[in-house]
């Protein structure tokens, strides 16, 4: 372990109770490599170093962000120049290599993780090698949950594993998040989805007609839904049902409101519609949500 101002890291060891939690922190650290400085870093165990002429394969997953400097990722079908704010992914059993450039070196934050869910996600392609490089446009929230990392690591916190995984959720969010983003980015309309969620939100109850709203926007309809879809995983109507069935549970719930009046204060309208609606995506109907929901005497 180097000085505590220039490398700090760990490498830990991983009980059954870490495996059953489905996604457990192999290794946590960052580096400050001066530039001109021999890289990588001595002292990592076996597995874990390489030098760049070798490259290495993990047997786990790892994500590395770079906060300053410059440098270069390979991995097959990529090569891609590293700048501040690259994030890239490594996967169990992929070849890769990387390193700062000499003339400015680089700040690197590392997790190296695996689990269930890590596997959970590689299956369902949340996370691919094929896009192991990208820009994380949230350097505070990186770094910060970075930051709480070191410090849970160094206090020693309790069920530090536990702590850890939830960090490494956060940041593989970011980077999915990052994945979706691009398109809308890209385009010149690149703060419509966000204004069609926000109107979507305000105004849920209302006669909303998503073909209207892209028009309102400027955008085609087959440009909005699908890259609606990219960034919440729904097309806006179902974005707005889901918001008019959370509204319908809690009225259900909290309020002693008829169901025609919850399937009119919430948008659906009809009556029969809401219900047949509530029951096929909560599998019960509106009644016997509301007498399960409330607290018994």
């Amino acid at each position: 372990m180097k000085p505590a101002d220039a490398t700090f890291y760990r490498y830990f060891p991983v009980s059954q109770r870490d495996e059953k939690w489905g996604l457990y922190v192999t290794t946590a650290g960052e580096s400050r490599v001066a530039p001109h400085s021999t890289y990588p870093l001595g002292g990592h165990p076996d597995g874990y170093a390489f030098d760049w002429r070798q490259g290495r394969v993990l047997d786990t997953f790892a994500l590395l962000y770079v906060s300053s400097g410059r440098g270069k990722f390979e991995s097959p079908g990529n090569s891609t120049a590293i700048e501040p704010g690259h994030a890239f992914l490594l996967f169990p059993g992929v070849w890769h290599r990387y390193a700062p450039a000499p003339e400015t070196g680089w700040h690197e934050h590392w997790l190296g993780f695996d689990g269930e869910v890590a596997r959970h996600w590689l299956r369902h392609k949340f996370i691919s090698s094929k896009k192991p490089v990208l820009k994380i446009n949230a350097e505070d929230t990186v770094l910060a949950t970075f930051s709480r990392v070191m410090h849970s690591i160094r206090s020693n916190r309790p069920a530090l594993q536990q702590i850890l995984a939830g960090a490494t959720a956060n940041l593989l969010g970011l980077f999915y998040s990052a994945q979706q983003t691009l398109p809308a980015i890209e385009s010149p309309h690149a703060n419509v989805i966000e204004s069609a969620i926000g109107r979507i939100q305000n105004e849920f109850a209302l006669d909303l007609d998503m073909k209207r709203l892209a028009q309102e926007f400027g955008v085609s309809y087959s440009w909005f839904r699908s890259t609606f879809a990219a960034h919440t995983g729904l097309s806006p109507h179902q974005y707005l049902l889901g918001l008019r069935l959370v509204c319908a549970r809690n009225l259900l719930t909290e309020t002693q409101l008829s169901v025609k009046e919850i399937a009119q204060q919430t948008g659906f309208g009809n009556e029969h519609y809401f219900s047949r609606l509530f029951r096929q995506k909560l599998n019960c109907t509106p009644s016997q949500w509301r007498s399960r929901s409330r607290p018994r005497p």
